[in-house]
């Protein structure tokens, strides 16, 4: 039973008469006017040195107040959000492919699968809800490496990459094995040029997400998703190398090779080179046993030399340098047969080619390209023009300023409405990129075929019967490159356009150029070894 208040002497205090005491949360008994046992008042007794009673005042909770929740996301909702998020990103990629771009509805499918196998290894991390995990462990350090070499890395990391959690340079990479896998002309080159220009999602991506889902990210995702550099050709590359090779051995994939004629038919466009080099490239890559497909087998490092975008590539390069060397020296052929039988003026293909490049800005000298306007500094301002500077200005304006969270905040930031009434900064045209359709693009690439076609001259012919000793014929005195430094200044023209094409870093394109060459001298020296019967 309860024996109730404990009952006692009277209290004292104040002339506090009250003999009835209630323990407290405390453990302490109080009487009924809020004197704590034992305790005087301050004043009571001089002669002992007790500290006063103290009248407690306990708050009460608010049952209306509600507990304060944290604003990120954390540990397995964090990894989730992190994944819809870049689903979302991925999905605006994949649009721009198909709807702006043209290419065929079946890649959304295909990317979606792929997808779906990507993400795979996650789903212990979002399901189980025992687990612990924290978020700003949730992508690896190799994420954020710049420009890793290639030829040297690690197979044992390929086989850890569909383990890391994936960033907007996977989702290209996947966008660009739903490219091959359906065979369609695209290439590196082409990914790069549209992330660069702000036309296919990357840099500053998290725009594209809702307020509400980047509001709830945390900090470390935000970095992943909104770089603000340019896309790195290097890392796309290894990234690309990676995700093949893993899929291939986690679900046993097998990439389709190259669409290698349609492919070789466009660099001999963009590139104005004659046509032919068309067929010299095919034969040279089937005398190297080229399928232009990613092998793994028997290998334990893997590099530029076995991507089939190198390859291809590569194997042009070697036959435009037996055709029509760059030193400019006389070999003469044989026959008017030969595809040597013409030579190319570099000079003028130079020429012809940075023309055409100027056209693709609009035919204004003065315009930046996207990227020029990435890699500007802040001393770069003074030398700037009135139109260079809006030109930057609205570049500004379209990546690092959040029109999203102006409109969000429009009512209640009275400041920001004043500052924008004062300086508006409507736009009436678009100060960035040039706007050309892809049939003026091809007008022009036609247009710069045909000069560099009339600019070619007839070699002269020299037959073996007419006192051809000592004549250098084509195919002699061959310069090979392994560094930049090396190469000359019409190599160095070239090699930097077929890297833009191509979609290839300019050191990865030399190598792989140099790799090809010394396959072909093994081939040569198999060929001088006699058969034994």
């Amino acid at each position: 039973m309860d024996e109730g208040p404990v009952r006692g002497p009277v209290c004292g205090i104040e002339n506090c008469r009250s003999r009835r005491y209630e323990e407290g949360e405390d453990g302490y008994l109080y009487c009924q006017n809020g004197h704590r046992k034992g305790e005087l008042l301050a004043g009571e007794d001089d002669d002992m040195f007790e500290s006063a009673a103290r009248t407690r005042t306990r708050k009460k909770k608010d049952p209306d107040e509600k507990e304060k929740v944290s604003q990120y996301f954390k540990g397995p909702k964090a990894v989730e959000l992190y994944l819809k998020s870049l689903q979302l990103i991925l999905r605006h990629q994949v649009w721009f492919l198909v709807r702006e771009k043209g290419l065929p509805e079946e890649l959304e499918i295909v990317v979606q699968d792929l997808w779906a196998l990507r993400i795979l290894q996650f789903e212990h991390k979002i399901t189980s809800e025992r687990q612990e995990f924290d978020s700003s462990q949730a992508f690896n350090a190799s994420d954020t490496e710049t420009n890793p070499d290639i030829g040297l890395l690690d197979p044992g990391s390929r086989k850890k990459k569909l383990k890391d959690t994936p960033n907007l340079t996977d989702c290209l990479a996947l966008c660009y094995l739903g490219i091959i896998t359906l065979r369609l002309p695209v290439t590196l080159g082409d990914i790069y040029e549209w992330t660069t220009d702000g036309k296919m999602a990357y840099r500053r991506a998290i725009k594209l997400l809702p307020i509400a889902m980047r509001d709830r990210l945390p900090a470390n995702y935000h970095a992943i998703l909104d770089p603000n550099s340019l896309l790195s050709l290097g890392r796309f590359c290894s990234t690309l190398m990676d995700v093949q090779v893993g899929f291939e051995r986690e679900f046993g994939i097998l990439w389709p090779p190259l669409n290698a004629p349609v492919l070789l038919f466009r660099y001999l466009q963009e590139l104005a080179l004659p046509l032919e080099l068309y067929d010299a490239a095919i034969r040279l890559g089937n005398l190297l046993e080229y399928d232009f497909a990613l092998h793994t087998e028997g290998t334990s490092k893997l590099g530029v030399r076995h991507m089939p975008e190198a390859q291809l590539i590569a194997c042009l390069v070697v036959c435009v340098k037996l055709f029509y060397p760059f030193d400019g020296e006389r070999r003469y052929p044989k026959s008017t047969s030969e595809p040597t039988a013409t030579t190319l003026n570099w000079e003028g293909w130079s020429t012809i080619i940075k023309s055409a490049r100027l056209q693709d800005r609009g035919g204004n000298d003065s315009r930046y390209t996207m990227e020029e306007l990435t890699n500007l500094q802040e001393k770069d301002v003074f030398a700037m023009s009135g139109n260079q500077l809006d030109q930057y200005l609205d570049f500004y304006l379209s990546n690092f300023l959040d029109e999203t969270h102006i409109e969000a905040n429009e009512a209640s930031d009275d400041f920001c409405n004043a500052l924008y009434r004062m300086f508006p900064i409507s736009r009436d045209g678009d100060l960035i990129h040039g706007q050309q359709s892809n049939e003026t693009g091809m007008k022009q690439t036609l247009r710069a075929v045909r000069q560099v076609q009339r600019g070619m001259k007839p070699n002269p012919v020299v037959a073996d019967d007419e006192g051809g000793f000592g004549i250098q014929r084509p195919g002699q005195g061959y310069v090979s490159y392994k560094k930049e430094s090396s190469l000359s200044e019409h190599a160095e023209v070239f090699y930097k356009e077929v890297a833009r094409v191509a979609g290839l870093p300019l050191d990865m394109l030399i190598m792989a150029v140099f790799f090809t060459e010394r396959k072909i001298e093994k081939w040569k020296s198999r060929q001088r070894v006699p058969t034994t019967r």
